[in-house]
This record gives C-alpha cells, structure tokens and sequence, in this order.
C-alpha cells in the first residue's frame, strides 16, 4: 500500500478537481486571532489545559525572528509568558527573559549549585507572582525580580505544573507521591496567601491537573487513574488503560484523556462521574498536551501530530513531519516543533479525504537548535525552547 505521502505526491492538479463533491471542506469556524497583547500565564494556556488563545495574534505567513537567548539549562515544557516576562522551566531552575528583546532577567535556583539536576515543572502566573513547583514544595516569585515571597513544603517533588482554581482564588498542586493540595493566593477570613486549605492521597504520581469547575480540580497520575476531588473529598475516580500523559477538559463536563500505550479516551464529568464516553485506541500518546480547539483535539507524539474529532475520536489525520513535543494553538493556526524547525498547521488540516490532504502547512522556520520541549503563544509571537545548546527562541 502507498504511503501518506506517495498519495500526496501523486495528487495533481486534475485529481483534486475530480475530487470535487466528496473532498471534505468543512470549516473549523476559527478565524485568525488579532489580539497582540495576549499571555500564556500557565501550562496549557488555562486551567482547562486548552492550549488554545482564540484571539492570540501569531504569525499565519513566514515569522522572523524577534530574539534568541541562551538558557543555562535543557529546557521543559512550554514557554510561560506574563507581564512582559517568559519563564522557562529547565533542568537548571527557572530562567526569566524580557518577551520583547529576550534580555536575561533573572534565574532562580531552588538547589545549590553543586546539586544533581533537578525538574522544575512550567509555573503558573498571575498578578505578578510567578508559583514555582520544585523538589521540596511550591516557592511564590516576584515576576519582575524573582525574589521568593513565600513557600511551603511538601514531602515530595512537586510533579504537575501548577493549576489556578477559579479566578485565581486558590492553586492545586501536585506531587510525584501522589499528594493533591489545594493553597489559597488570597487573603481570607480563613486563611492568608501560601495557606494549605487541603490535602489528598490518590494513587500514582501525580502528572496533570485540570480546574474546570468553580470549585474542585481533577488528577492524572502515572498509574493510570483519573481523580476529580471537591473540597479534599474524592467525587469519584476513573481508571485509564495507561499512565496518563495528558488531559484537557471543557465546559459542558467533557474531559479529554491521552494514555500511555492506551490511545484517547473522552470522559463525562460532574453527575456522570468520569463515565468514558469514547475510546481510542490507537489515538496519540500526547507528550504532555492535548489541545482542544475548533471541535477537535490535537496531540503529537513518536508517529507525528494527530487530530482527533470531539464528537466520537475519529482519526481526522496525522502529521508525521511534527515531532512529539507540546504543541500550541493561536486563532486558526497550530504550532509545533519539528527537527530544527518549528512548524505552522492549519487547524483544519488544509484540503482532503482522511489522511491525504492538501495545503496543511503555512509556514515552517528553520532554526538549526533541535527539538522544541514545548512551543507557546504570546505578545503576537510564537516562543519556543530548544535543547541542543539549550536556547529561547521567539518569531513574529
């Protein structure tokens, strides 16, 4: 059988038009994002782990380059853009950059330097606070400075990048022993910033954490479970055929599960109580983020970037070119790293039959560094953090 991409060689001209009446051109109904004073202040975009600005302008024809900026250690997951500020999460510590010339600002270590290298998940930001997950608990930083304002301590590394609960009220937090807690970042009658509300046990490390209730945040952890837990009390619990390696939720109780050696599984929430909905089985293992965007959900991993329908899992078409890295979404446009480059798809995929389409891509950059850990979008830009000879990229 011909590959992919012997089909698309072969598509010409006179083939497309015959096409005509069956080839599918249904719309994502997305349109190109305007808005260029957007952040990304967390991981995922939101607490919903969409990995999607709606109306983020990013450059939909060939970018140029806005800066590059050395990085003292391999990068981790995706760029962190707030308040004029890009954090990125390394092996090292924290890295703070300007977002408009890439000018070095700080970098918090929360280790001695003489200390075996350690993971720093990508922070979550909010009002000028940057809250900083580490070996030994949650560290809050002064964005513009990065000088600690409070801490507090947990038994174990801190696992998931940091969740922010409805409007900022409170953070979940997540650890590699299976800890869930819940810290207030306001002043209460009951409690001040940094204050532990609650904590609870699950089972597994703790990966990936979703908020998309007003109030309680749901876990994924490497044992393959996934837990919604209210006020410290377990609601119900779900078990996955694999180790969860990422997830992405909606309005409407819709949760959006990728599996390790066990495809994509879409899950009822609230009154339904985690009941699976659909289930792919050869769906992307999805290093890290599903994106959720224009009816759709996309993830890369080792076979390239797959998007897959809400409505019931259906394989739409994968991409082998991306890598298995953390993709983002901006308007009606992905973005994701390849080998050297980072790459721009049309959300819709182009033109097409299944997997031979025509016309994805509309831009790819060059940029001889690797592979991106992550990509991001923000300030009208796409940031990305490359790892051979560990650099912050940024192109508009």
């Amino acid at each position: 059988m011909p590959s992919r991409r012997a089909v698309l060689a072969g598509i010409s001209t006179g083939a497309l038009t015959s096409l005509t009446g069956c080839v599918s051109t249904k719309r994502t109904g997305a349109t190109p994002g305007t808005d260029s004073n957007t952040d990304w202040p967390m991981f995922g975009a939101d607490r919903m782990r969409s990995g999607y600005a709606p109306s983020a302008a990013a450059p939909r024809s060939s970018p140029t380059e806005r800066f590059t900026a050395s990085l003292e250690g391999t990068p981790i997951g995706q760029p962190i853009i707030a308040d004029g500020t890009v954090l990125q999460s390394t092996w090292y510590g924290i890295e703070a950059f300007d977002a408009v010339s890439g000018e070095l600002l700080w970098r918090f270590r929360d280790e001695e330097p003489g200390d075996t290298a350690v993971q720093y998940q990508p922070p979550a930001v909010h009002d000028g606070v940057a809250y900083v997950g580490t070996e030994s608990g949650l560290v809050a930083l002064d964005v513009e400075s990065g000088d600690e304002q409070w801490r507090i301590e947990t038994a174990s590394r801190v696992s998931a990048p940091p969740v922010a609960g409805y409007d900022w009220h409170h953070l979940y937090i997540g650890t590699i022993e299976g800890e869930l807690l819940e810290v207030s970042l306001e002043d209460r009658a009951s409690s001040s910033p940094g204050t532990v509300r609650w904590k609870r046990s699950v089972y597994g490390e703790i990966v990936r954490l979703v908020a998309p209730n007003i109030a309680g945040v749901t876990a994924g952890t490497t044992g393959g479970e996934v837990y919604m837990v209210y006020d410290g009390r377990g609601l119900w619990r779900t078990k996955v055929p694999g180790g969860v390696t990422a997830m992405t939720a909606e309005q409407g109780n819709s949760l959006y599960v990728a599996t390790f050696g066990g495809g994509v599984l879409k899950l009822r929430t609230a009154a339904h109580a985690g009941r699976v909905s659909w289930h792919t089985e050869v769906g992307p293992v999805a290093q890290g983020l599903l994106v959720r965007a224009a009816g759709a959900v996309y993830g890369a991993d080792g076979g390239g970037l797959t998007k897959l329908g809400t409505d019931g899992g259906r394989e739409r078409w994968t991409f082998a070119e991306a890598a298995s890295t953390i993709p983002a979404a901006a308007g009606d446009t992905l973005y994701i790293g390849g080998t050297d480059s980072i790459l721009a798809y049309k959300l819709s995929g182009g033109t097409g039959v299944a997997g031979a389409r025509i016309d994805p891509q509309r831009w790819q950059y060059t940029h001889d560094g690797g592979y991106a850990s992550g990509v991001s979008i923000a300030d009208g830009a796409v940031f990305a953090a490359v790892g051979d000879e560990p650099r912050l990229l940024a192109v508009e």
